[in-house]
């Protein structure tokens, strides 16, 4: 029998549901309204311009991307609390494999901070031109884009892992699971297709995150509102 620690409550399951819609949100924001709008694709002095006349916005994507990597430390120690109880081993290897992808996210960020030194504050780069600046910004971009679509693969694999725990666990409802396996192979088969195929990437990337989208949303609202099955996790937190 598990220590009394387990059985006295449930973890606070809506704590990583709210955290997990700030994730949600934060990154949309940072994707779509930040990178979206000044990152002009095959352009490397357009996305410089849009850097330097949309400075405030910029540095807004770098602060949400700061605030909810930060927000996936309780959601994980949160989903350790409740998985372990079925299957600690398992539970170990989601925490290992949400990690790395998040250590990875992390130190990627560096990549972002580099177009301010390139564009912003300068005094070091004063012997070359704007056109060389914007090259150095864009090769920034895309450095970042590269390490972005790396730790997504670590992420999918943790989406595989988490949702067959919430399949064997039945705390959540499991077609949340199921559709958190079409968002693990997306994530995976998203970063595979970049590296190996990219023109692939540009036709069907939409179709291989958009179950993601659905997947991760749904699991946040549902932590947010239902929490888990208590009953189910107080009979395994007492075996």
């Amino acid at each position: 029998m598990r220590s009394p620690e387990w059985t006295d409550k449930i973890p606070p399951v809506r704590l990583a549901g709210i955290c997990y819609l700030i994730i949600v949100a934060g990154g949309l924001f940072s994707e779509i309204v930040v990178r979206g709008q000044l990152i002009v694709a095959g352009n490397a002095t357009a996305t410089a311009a849009n850097i330097m006349e949309q400075e405030s916005l910029y540095r807004a994507g770098i602060v949400a991307s700061i605030v909810f990597l930060a927000c996936n430390i309780p959601v994980i120690w949160v989903f350790y609390r409740v998985f372990r109880v079925f299957d600690e081993s398992i539970a170990n290897l989601m925490v290992l494999t949400f990690m790395t992808a998040i250590i990875v996210e992390v130190a990627n960020l560096r990549s972002l901070l580099e177009p301010l030194s390139y564009l912003i504050n300068a005094e070091g780069l004063v012997g070359l031109t704007e056109s060389q600046r914007a090259a150095l910004t864009y090769s920034a971009v895309q450095k970042f884009n590269a390490g972005f679509a790396l730790s997504l693969a670590f992420f999918g694999a943790h989406c595989l892992i988490l949702a067959s725990l919430i399949l064997r666990s039945k705390v959540i409802p499991r077609i949340i699971g199921a559709a958190l396996v079409l968002a693990g192979i997306g994530y995976i088969a998203n970063t595979f297709t970049i590296f190996a195929a990219p023109q692939l990437r540009g036709e069907y990337g939409v179709f291989l995150l958009l179950p993601a989208l659905i997947a991760e949303t749904s699991l946040a609202l549902w932590l947010t509102f239902f929490g888990v099955n208590q009953a189910r996790w107080n009979e395994a937190a007492m075996s």
